[in-house]
């Protein structure tokens, strides 16, 4: 090739080697901007209650150590002791603060263990005496384990401390006289302590007291010997004039200058003859004079004895509901517009006031 024609060359080799580059080269972006990316916020960290210790129970502020088990707080106080709290009954402020401690104090855990039993109460058998002897019955329960005698104006109080006596619940002498000390000896009712204690007594006790009271239905009476028959004490009244009561020969003792004069005793047994329909009621009295007598059933009438409530012994087992059937009505007597029944059932025999038969099955069997 002749040498003028080298420029020319070179100038072709150069332009084709920068189209090749030119064709190699990436292709332009597109001039549309991606998408910006959205931010998705974390979610909150949920805030975690800290009490401050005026919060806390003050046996807690100081406590040294803490263990959560399933049911309980098991803690270290101040002082080396250790309590064991139900969670049930742990404030929020106390709990949150004992959880704090054991994540940071950890008690550990003993070899001992918690064991929650149910505990039974051993049954009394008030029945001393159940018997009947031709047509006469008697039935016995058992005397309060000390017979107190009364102080002032206070049979109410005397008299529920042997109800309960009888049943298997003692009061002991300090707890009765925190409720009478400073009351007016002869109308300690006036005293609101003493009239919230006739119902307090009654409570403290390791076992409920189950008290019954008579049906609207029912003849008092009948009903009280029933009761009795299952070994129920009975808590009765004189509500008027209590010499009206009283053995023949206390009274001769003991000249009264009239007045009516309420009382209360408790009964813990009877006799009764089906023949003669009549028999006694044996009273447990709070008057270290006179502690106990048998008060006749003619004595007793006229509304002279009331028929308050009955009381399960201590660990007597609830007896399945049994639905009564009538089975006889004998109308007895009418007064005005009510007639009085002997109504036989499958339960046994009782008296009810009704209008009419026809009342006295309803009255009976549907519990009205």
């Amino acid at each position: 090739m002749p040498l003028r024609h080298l420029p020319a060359l070179a100038a072709a080799i150069v332009l084709i080697f920068a189209v090749a580059a030119c064709e190699r080269r990436s292709p332009k972006a597109s001039s549309t901007r991606p998408a910006a990316k959205t931010t998705v916020p974390a979610p909150a960290k949920p805030t975690v209650y800290v009490p401050t210790k005026a919060e806390v129970s003050q046996q807690f502020q100081d406590a040294s150590k803490a263990r959560f088990d399933e049911r309980y707080a098991i803690v270290e106080l101040a002082d080396g002791r250790r309590t064991m709290a139900p969670l049930a009954s742990l404030t929020k402020a106390d709990h949150a603060w004992l959880k704090q401690l054991a994540s940071t104090s950890p008690l550990p855990k003993g070899k001992s263990s918690v064991q929650v039993v149910a505990t039974t109460v051993p049954a009394k058998k008030t029945i001393e005496t159940a018997k009947v002897e031709g047509t006469l019955e008697t039935v016995q329960l058992c005397p309060p384990s000390v017979i107190r005698d009364q102080i002032g104006g206070t049979c109410m109080m005397y008299a529920r401390v042997h109800w309960l006596d009888i049943a298997g619940y003692y009061v002991e002498t300090g707890d009765l006289y925190k409720i009478i000390n400073n009351t007016p000896p002869d109308q300690p009712w006036r005293a609101p302590h003493y009239v919230a204690g006739l119902e307090g007594i009654m409570t403290g006790f390791p076992a409920k007291p189950v008290r019954h009271r008579p049906p609207p239905q029912a003849a008092p009476f009948d009903w009280a010997r029933e009761e009795l028959r299952k070994g129920r004490p009975i808590l009765a009244a004189f509500p008027r004039e209590i010499w009206q009561a009283l053995p023949p020969g206390f009274v001769a003792a003991h000249p009264w200058n009239g007045g009516s004069v309420g009382h209360q005793i408790v009964i813990n047994g009877f006799t009764w003859d089906s023949a003669t329909q009549k028999g006694t009621f044996h009273i447990v009295n709070s008057w270290n004079e006179l502690m106990e007598f048998d008060l006749t059933t003619e004595a007793a009438g006229g509304g002279a004895l009331i028929i308050e409530q009955s009381m399960s012994p201590i660990g007597e087992i609830a007896p399945e509901a049994v639905k009564e059937i009538v089975q006889k009505v004998t109308l007895l007597k009418a007064v005005g517009s009510t007639n009085l029944y002997e109504v036989q059932t499958n339960l046994g025999t009782r008296r009810v006031a009704a209008a009419s038969e026809a009342s006295v099955y309803e009255l009976v069997e549907q519990e009205r």
